[in-house]
Formats: C-alpha cells, sequence, structure tokens
C-alpha cells in the first residue's frame, strides 16, 4: 500500500506531474441517493450537460498511455465520479491495464459495493487493484431504500465485501459512511460492529453540500453539522485543479469533481494529457484562482473550499509567490 500521507502542497507547486488523476468511467448508477446528482430530475440533467454513459476502453487507454510522458508517476489513479465504475463491464481490465502501465503509486476504485459479485471481486483482486473504497448508505435494507431508493439484500450485501477481504491478496479494504446517515452513537457503533471486520479501515466521513440543487433538501440540510466545515475556515483559493485532473466518460479533460464544470481544459482524443497539464488555458484558470477564483461562475457557488479541504490543501497566503511561478 502506498504511502498517502498528505504534505504542503504550496512548496512543491507547480507540478511536473499531477499527483492523481480521477477516471469517471461511468456516468450511470444503480442509485438514486437523495444528496446526490442522480436523484435530479432528467431534466435538470439535460440543463447541466450530463449524460448517462460510459467511457470507451479506446479512451481509457489512451489516457493510461499518455500518462507514461511524465516525468514521474502519479500518487493515485482513481476510479470514480459522478457514476457507480462497477457499471463499467471492463472495470477489471481498466484497472489490470493501468497497473501494467506502472503510471501510479496506487490504483483506487470508489463504488457502492452494489456489484460487488464473487466473480467480479475475484477479477479485481487478480487485476492488482491496491484500494477499494466502499461507500456505505445506511445499517439495513430499510435505510438504503430511504437514501438510494433501490431495494438491497443486506446480508448478502455484507458476504459479497467479506468475500472480497477474506480473498484478497494487497487490495487495501476502505469502507466509509457519512455522519448524516447515522442518526445517533448507537448506530455509529453499530457501524464499526459490522463493517471494521471485514475492512482494513472503517471510517465516518462528514458530508458536503456539493450539488448545490438538492442544498435545500431534509436531507442535506444535516450538512450544517459538518465537523469539516465547522473547523476549517473558507479558503480563497482552491487547491484542487493544482494538483489533479478528471477525466469524463467522452474524454473531456476538467480540472476537479465539480458536478459543474467550471472550464474544459481539452479532450484526449485531440490532445495530449501532458500538453493539457502544460497548457497556456490550464494556467490561465490557476492565475484566476490565485487572484480571484469568484470570478469565475462555478468556482465562486462551489462548497469545496469550505467544507472539502484537508491539512496541506491550503495555499491561501501564498497566492503572491505562486502567481510568479504560474
Amino acid at each position: 500500500m502506498a504511502n498517502i500521507k498528505r504534505i504542503e502542497l504550496y512548496k512543491e507547486l507547480p507540478l511536473e506531474t499531477p499527483y492523481s488523476l480521477h477516471i469517471f468511467s461511468s456516468y450511470r448508477c444503480n442509485f438514486r441517493c437523495n444528496y446526490c446528482l442522480h436523484s435530479l430530475p432528467t431534466e435538470t440533467l439535460k440543463q447541466k450537460a450530463f449524460k448517462k454513459e460510459l467511457m470507451s476502453f479506446d479512451i481509457f487507454k489512451k489516457t493510461i498511455d499518455d500518462l507514461l510522458d511524465f516525468p514521474k508517476s502519479l500518487k493515485a489513479l482513481i476510479f470514480a465520479g459522478h457514476g457507480e465504475p462497477l457499471l463499467h463491464p471492463e472495470i477489471a481490465e481498466m484497472v489490470a491495464y493501468a497497473k501494467k502501465k506502472n503510471i501510479a503509486e496506487r490504483v483506487e476504485i470508489v463504488t457502492n459495493a452494489s456489484f460487488l459479485s464473487n466473480t467480479l471481486a475475484d477479477k479485481l483482486i487478480k487485476s492488482g487493484l491496491d484500494r477499494l473504497k466502499i461507500s456505505i448508505q445506511g445499517l439495513d435494507a430499510d435505510k438504503y431504500k430511504k437514501v438510494s431508493g433501490i431495494n438491497i439484500d443486506f446480508n448478502e450485501f455484507i458476504s459479497n465485501i467479506k468475500y472480497f477481504y477474506e480473498h484478497k491478496t494487497e487490495t487495501d479494504v476502505y469502507i466509509k459512511i457519512i455522519d448524516v446517515a447515522l442518526e445517533n452513537i448507537e448506530q455509529e457503533d453499530k457501524f464499526y460492529s459490522v463493517f471494521s471486520p471485514i475492512c482494513d479501515h472503517a471510517a465516518i466521513e462528514y458530508a458536503i453540500p456539493f450539488i448545490k440543487e438538492i442544498e435545500d433538501s431534509v436531507y442535506t440540510k444535516e450538512f450544517t453539522k459538518s465537523k469539516q466545515g465547522s473547523i476549517l475556515s473558507k479558503a480563497k483559493t482552491c487547491p484542487m485543479p493544482f494538483y489533479m485532473m478528471v477525466i469524463e466518460p467522452s474524454g473531456n479533460v476538467v480540472p476537479c469533481c465539480s458536478t459543474d464544470i467550471p472550464i474544459s481544459l481539452g479532450n484526449i482524443n485531440k490532445n495530449s494529457l501532458k500538453g493539457i497539464w502544460e497548457s497556456e488555458k490550464l494556467r490561465q484558470f490557476l492565475r484566476t484562482q490565485l487572484k480571484n477564483k469568484d470570478k469565475n461562475k462555478i468556482c465562486k457557488s462551489c462548497s469545496v473550499p469550505t467544507f472539502g479541504l484537508q491539512a496541506g490543501d491550503y495555499l491561501d497566503g501564498h497566492e503572491e509567490d505562486l502567481l510568479k511561478k504560474y
């Protein structure tokens, strides 16, 4: 398992190689979680230009091959995004290809694990997957129905995760649940008692108001309880585009995980990934972040600088020095 300790980002900028690349291999999901993009009406998704599509293996292969042009390996290649990665029929083959090319210290999947059959588990284990990060939506079938709008055989769900954990070789299994899915301290204890025996790490994470269209729902009002948001002050400068990139299913390259795209940097079908990372278009965007990110209407309304930053991410107070470098 690669070391994932975070460092002081401002000391390392500018980066010759991004720290992480997020592969959005699937914009489809079998869940309709009431805090998620997939709970929005079809018309709203159309307005956001969101298409429920899968990434082709050709686009994925071009992305991985392009990473060989960078001087260093990524710290992390992450299959995540606004969909369920395990719905992609070639997800295990994608992981295996990335591992074969050795382009990242860690290859990770973030999943709801509802499609983690024993057969798929065997394929993912064989692929060399470094980390499986599982998002839990409740502690029983009733809660899953309430939160995600689906019927789940909870016992089978637990059994499938247990199978993966007991048969894995090198994969680190991380299981998390968001705080708003737990109603009291007794449920927190139950979460750990159920999942700690079938994973390497279990944690309660804090929800953030990520999608403006549903921030006023009953469920997301609980975001005001986010410990991360109440402890950390809002950052003036968003650090995400300084160390990461995102590849959408279409091959479009964007600077962050926002559900509303602040800028399109290019497309893997037409541009090289290294060329995009070194482009003047990205540098102009980064300079805007350092001078006044609110000039970008998407960045202005984004909640990540308020709720989503971790120790080491903050660039505040270093803007003038960084502008000279960009």
